[in-house]
């Protein structure tokens, strides 16, 4: 459940913030050996940068980085460290074991002779920091790009196998002694080490195997996932949020994106501009000539990659690969990001991707060394084939990415014996470790405080009763209005037992609420059914009754900051325009192909008058007739299409990802409404396209919609443009626009907003400390209305529908705020003199990212 992995990753960052300047006392884990310091030129005094740095009689090593620092860890036995470089003595120095300890070396010139190698035409290049060997090295890799592509491949299969590891990286001791994580103590003694010396505790672990089918022409891509299996958590979907922050990247794109960061890439055509190139060293792996280059931004303020990568001198192709992103990456959080990726030449023409390692290190602090949270993540491949013939049926269907029916109930016994790698004891231990923690009475009890602070839900039994958030609120109809709810709770009783089978099938929510000032009662009541889904598909039944207010044109998600919830206490504003309306909701939502997906229902509607604030009426000849309630009834269908789609699923409902690929949708109702016994036909079409477009300077989210009404239908079925005057920020709305101000029957919107991520304030000395990031947006939309539709219904005053100036507004905005807050500033471009609207405003809004 997405609640769960909320919960787990809440008490991960509480026990980074418990760890916080806490030092181990007496402790009983392993005491790390740690090195740290610069290393320089003896005679000129000069940082050395990518020396080679080893502990003696271990395999640990590390370099240096552009500065000529380094820091190196073990819990292995030390005694001694050796640095190296071509063209001076290797120096071997004595330390001592269990102790952080700074040590500055300088390296004197040896009498090694340099290798000369021939890159061109004859000229010989020898090994140096800077020089043209690099630069040209880097051109090849460029020029031979599209060919050392694996999509250049006519066809390839393999067998992939990923794993994906949740971690609590060096625990403190005291932490560790903790009251509040003494019922887990348990967890806490499976302790394992990585690479670098640090201690860590394996937590959430994530498995698959796949088969990967690939043909070039006609172009086609396949990836069954014939096994899945995730510790700890019953809804295997929550892996796809970190399969967002973690997806794969090809080294020979132009952009890479990491965490939602995007970095010109370091073999991208124009890199040279960015980076230095160093040629540090050329040696025989696997008999064939490689070439180690090494890269670094020019300039330390900008937002760049550091690593190196080993070029095949035959073929320009890179053969591995290793990067993360300088210092100023404006992570929040994220103290460590790198990834290591390994090539093999198959069949002695083609490179394929054979392993892959990413690793993240986030904390409160970002500290280097204290508590963290670690993920990792390992993707391999074998039985890997080219040049094949792959059956048609291979293909077929219309998604890339298919799930089997059989592939999460597999035995663990099966993953034994399938694994590519095996599990190490505590890998293997996460398992036993993920199912005994929830039978921990105080899990529960972190559990229910978890779900309470994040979803104002308090769990008791078979239901839960909430949202907390909504028991009060105020509006200028009913004035104090008062709510009471609660729906079914899918995490009664054990995984599996028939009582939990049926709360995971069947959901069911009401609420009842009293307006203290009108004194009527206003109700809801819903239930949900989660249909079997084939090959992962989603499938859900819906059936809705009740009686209660509503903003016109205003979806659930814009409800949060304008109605029926403590929020609007605190919003600035008091929202007056709302409409009482009875309504019943059947629909059905399914996802035919991953990516394409549905939803149709029926939507009968009593829309009732709201004397002073809402009047209906309509013109009928020269008389004007109140119509005191009226009728609509629709029937639609709802489309989505989103390549490489990416979700998780929550319960009873589906919450979708940001991609770099578009989201189109199309909505198609007809509708009829019976007007005072008169009855009136309409058809209404709406679009809407969403993108996120990432560049070397940050990245631009897109949104443009459209719709269109046909026939005759009354103004509550009209596009009413959303506004917002309270001061918190409201992202899906207009936020310098009043309720009921602009509308029509039809729209054409585009709204564009970019987000620099740092890109000019992390070049501003002091400023760049906040790590701060800019953002500019502008939101327009033009309306249209037909006479026709005016005629239905009269469209109450406050709206304007006859003018054919567009509705603008623009602004900029700083976020990243404390990693948490963000302000905009924003103006009204047009209809600047509209009475008791302001010309500009000022928004806040809680805004956390990566």
């Amino acid at each position: 459940m997405v609640r769960t992995v909320a919960l787990t990753f809440f008490l991960l960052v509480f026990f980074c913030k418990v760890s916080i300047g806490q030092q181990a006392g007496n402790s009983t884990l392993p005491q790390p050996t740690e090195i740290y310091g610069k290393v320089t030129d003896a005679a000129t005094h000069e940082p050395l940068p990518y020396v080679n740095i080893r502990f003696i009689g271990s395999l640990k090593g590390t370099q240096t980085d552009p500065k000529g620092e380094y820091d190196i860890r073990t819990i292995e036995r030390a005694d001694s460290i050796s640095f190296s470089f071509i063209g001076y003595e290797t120096r071997t120095v004595a330390i001592k074991h269990g102790k952080t300890q700074a040590l500055n070396i300088e390296m004197g010139s040896g009498a090694l002779k340099l290798t000369e190698i021939t890159v061109n035409a004859g000229k010989r290049v020898k090994h140096r920091y800077i020089d043209t060997a690099a630069n040209y090295v880097f051109y090849k890799v460029v020029e031979h790009k599209d060919e050392n592509r694996a999509e250049h491949i006519s066809s390839y299969k393999y067998e992939s196998y990923d794993k994906l590891q949740l971690a609590l990286l060096n625990p403190s001791q005291k932490l560790i002694n903790f009251f509040l994580f003494k019922p887990f103590r348990f967890a806490f003694d499976n302790i394992d080490t990585t690479e670098d010396g640090d201690i860590f505790i394996p937590g959430i672990l994530r498995e698959s195997i796949s088969d990967v089918y690939y043909r070039r022409e006609p172009r086609a891509t396949k990836k069954i996932i014939k096994a899945e299996i995730l510790s700890g958590i019953d809804d295997p979907s929550v892996g796809n949020m970190a399969s967002y922050h973690f997806a794969e990247i090809d080294p020979y794109d132009n952009l890479y994106v990491m965490a939602g960061i995007s970095f010109v890439a370091p073999f991208a055509p124009k890199a040279i501009n960015l980076y230095r190139y160093y040629l540090t060293d050329t040696v025989k792996i696997d008999g064939r000539v490689s070439y180690k280059l090494h890269f670094v931004g020019k300039v330390k303020e900008d937002v760049a990659l550091k690593g190196y990568a080993w070029i095949d001198s035959a073929t320009w192709a890179i053969k591995s690969i290793v990067f993360r992103p300088n210092e100023k990456a404006n992570f929040n959080w994220i103290s460590d990001y790198s990834i290591r990726q390994d090539y093999d030449l198959i069949n002695n023409r083609d490179w394929l991707l054979k392993r892959e390692e990413m690793r993240t290190v986030g904390s409160v602090l970002k500290k280097k060394h204290e508590t963290s949270i670690l993920v990792t993540k390992v993707h391999l491949r074998k039985n890997i084939q080219t040049e094949i013939n792959i059956p048609d049926t291979i293909f077929k269907g219309l998604e890339e990415e298919v799930i089997t029916d059989s592939a999460r109930s597999h035995s663990r016994a099966y993953w034994d014996s399938m694994r590519f790698e095996p599990l190490s004891r505590q890998e293997r231990e996460v398992y036993h470790i993920s199912d005994t923690i929830k039978l921990v009475r105080a899990w529960k009890t972190y559990e229910w405080l978890g779900r309470f602070f994040t979803s104002s839900y308090a769990d008791a039994g078979p239901v839960s009763f909430g949202p907390v958030l909504n028991f009060v609120s105020k509006n200028n109809i009913e004035g104090w209005r008062l709510r009471f709810g609660f729906e079914t709770n899918i995490r009664f009783q054990h995984y599996g037992t028939p009582a939990n089978k049926f709360l995971r099938t069947f959901y069911f929510s009401a609420y009842g609420a009293y307006g203290l000032g009108d004194k009527k009662f206003q109700y809801m009541g819903m239930m949900r059914i989660r249909l079997p889904s084939h090959d992962d598909h989603w499938q859900a039944l819906e059936a809705l009754y009740g009686y209660d207010f509503v903003v016109p044109g205003q979806t659930d998600e814009q409800r949060f900051l304008t109605f029926d919830n403590i929020v609007t206490l605190i919003g600035g504003k008091t929202l007056s325009k709302i409409m009482r309306v009875r309504q019943f909701i059947v629909s059905y939502e399914k996802e035919w192909t991953r990516g394409f997906s549905t939803i149709m229902f029926i939507n009968p509607k009593t829309f009732y008058d709201i004397p002073g604030v809402f009047d209906f009426t309509r013109q009928q000849g020269s008389e004007t007739l109140h119509i005191h309630n009226f009728n609509t009834t629709e029937f639609a269908i709802d489309v989505r299409y989103a390549y490489k789609d990416l979700y998780t699923v929550g319960g009873f409902y589906r919450h979708f990802h940001t991609t770099k690929y578009p989201v189109l949708t199309f909505r198609y109702t007809a509708g009829i409404t019976n007007m005072a016994g008169e009855y009136f036909n309409y058809h209404n079409l709406k679009f809407s396209l969403s993108q996120r477009v990432s560049s070397v300077i940050g990245h631009t989210n897109i949104n443009l919609r459209g719709g269109k009404i046909f026939g005759k239908a009354p103004y509550t079925t009209w596009y009413l443009t959303q506004g917002n005057l309270g001061f918190l920020l409201n992202r899906l709305s207009y936020n310098l626009l009043n309720e009921f101000e602009y509308g029509g029957d039809e729209y054409l919107s585009l709204w564009l907003e970019h987000h620099f991520d740092g890109f000019f304030l992390n070049k501003i000395p002091g400023i760049n400390r906040l790590r701060l990031r800019e953002v500019i947006f502008v939101k327009g939309e033009f309306n249209k209305f037909s006479q026709r539709n005016a005629d239905v219904l009269t469209p109450i005053p406050t709206l304007s529908y006859t003018s054919p100036v567009p509705y603008i507004e623009a602004g900029f905005g700083i976020e990243n705020i404390l990693h948490l807050f963000r302000v905009d500033f924003l103006w009204r471009v047009t209809y600047r003199h509209t009475p008791g609207v302001p010309n500009w405003g000022i928004k806040f809004a809680i805004a956390p990212g990566f």
